[in-house]
């Protein structure tokens, strides 16, 4: 079987594999434990189904332009102005299938197979298979050194000739980690110095916990705004996952670029996901908040049941909703890595976790806290069960 070079070396999804095992395993009845999820279990908001159900109704359910309907990019660019500091026009704004095809688009846009992009391990699973896809290669700045913090000394080190871009992802998934305004500023400085451009991936803007707050680094000057792409989209704050909403704001030529790669592979995103976008970013912030106050209670209650458990640590995240813990006192005893660990789980204890390995951070492990209480209270009295037995 012959396949092209750019995807010999492409690897699966853990996230995707794993809970797509689990989901598998529950509709046998079997009693699983699914923390996996990267999204969240709340149901999509009341009014938001309600537009989409009004744009069917009315015929609303044709191709729109690949850009994005008018009175969504409208909204967008009030969402940025509002929020973020960010003065963008509908000809600055992709309405994508999700932030994973806006991010896709740029890739494909802007790299090639001489050139080199930076990520910032740990990373989601997708960015460095979206770059191997593109022919370029991806550069590993590892931040655990750092309490997974941006080092700008570490990141100028793996800067040459080839460098394209840097990707960021704040708050973290998978550490939970929220950029501060300095570090954002610094990295910012060593972007423009260079002039490479920046995917500043914010999916997970919204759900950050008091006292952190998000900062947009596209909005610091207009240097490093045109060499950026703010990537944001609906799924994790409005429990939109399955709707497929994603969207970019960048410099006009730029996207331009992006627009391109969109128009000749996926065109527009759903005509009626969009009309349900447009009910979502004029929700009441309360829906959302109500959301984000429940987040709050399951990670303290998380952290707490992980804190009783000998050898594991963490560090507390400030924003998302994931727990990424250190099970590196384990590793090398009894299990080989992460990966083996986490099968273990599955298989044996009927727990699902992700692999810290599949975010180039071999030796953690992600806990998601986007399930139940009861949920969460099984799955980590199983983890520490798993450990008293086999170590």
């Amino acid at each position: 079987m012959k396949i092209s070079k750019r995807f010999a070396n492409v690897g699966d999804s853990s996230t995707l594999k794993i809970t797509s095992l689990a989901k598998g395993m529950k509709s046998k009845n079997i009693d699983v434990a699914i923390l996996a999820a990267g999204e969240p279990d709340f149901d999509t908001p009341d009014k938001i189904k309600e537009e989409a159900i009004k744009a069917i109704k009315e015929g609303f359910t044709g191709y729109t332009a690949v850009r994005g309907i008018n009175e969504l990019l409208e909204l967008i660019c009030e969402k940025f102005k509002r929020e973020n500091g960010l003065e963008y026009k509908p000809e600055n704004i992709i309405v994508s299938t999700g932030a994973k095809q806006s991010i896709y688009n740029v890739l494909q846009a802007l790299c090639d197979e001489d050139s080199e992009v930076i990520l910032l391990a740990p990373y989601w699973v997708s960015y460095i298979e979206m770059v191997k896809m593109t022919g370029a290669l991806p550069v590993i700045v590892d931040t655990s050194l750092d309490n997974f913090r941006i080092n700008v000394e570490r990141i100028k080190e793996k800067i040459n000739k080839k460098t394209r871009m840097i990707i960021i992802n704040s708050p973290n998934n998978p550490t939970g980690v929220v950029y501060t305004e300095k570090e954002l500023r610094e990295l910012a400085e060593l972007i423009v110095e260079h002039n490479i451009y920046c995917i500043s991936d914010e999916i997970y803007e919204k759900i950050i916990y008091s006292p952190n707050k998000h900062y947009s680094i596209a909005s610091f000057n207009d240097k490093i705004k045109d060499l950026t792409f703010t990537v944001n989209g609906l799924s994790k704050t409005y429990a939109m996952t399955g709707w497929r909403i994603g969207y970019l704001g960048g410099e006009k030529k730029l996207v331009e670029k992006a627009l391109m790669v969109q128009t000749h592979s996926t065109s527009c995103t759903s005509s009626i996901s969009q009309k349900a976008a447009v009910a979502a970013l004029k929700l009441d912030e309360k829906i959302v908040n109500r959301m984000i106050d429940e987040f709050t209670k399951r990670r303290e209650f998380l952290m707490k049941k992980v804190e009783k458990i000998e050898g594991l640590n963490y560090v507390q995240p400030e924003g998302a909703f994931y727990l990424f813990v250190d099970f590196r006192n384990f590793i090398g005893k009894k299990f080989k890595d992460s990966e083996e660990i986490c099968t273990r789980l599955l298989e044996d204890y009927k727990v699902a976790v992700i692999p810290g390995g599949a975010f180039g951070a071999e030796g953690f492990i992600r806990i998601s806290y986007a399930a139940s209480m009861s949920e969460i209270e099984k799955g980590i009295d199983r983890i520490e069960k798993f450990l008293k037995e086999n170590v």
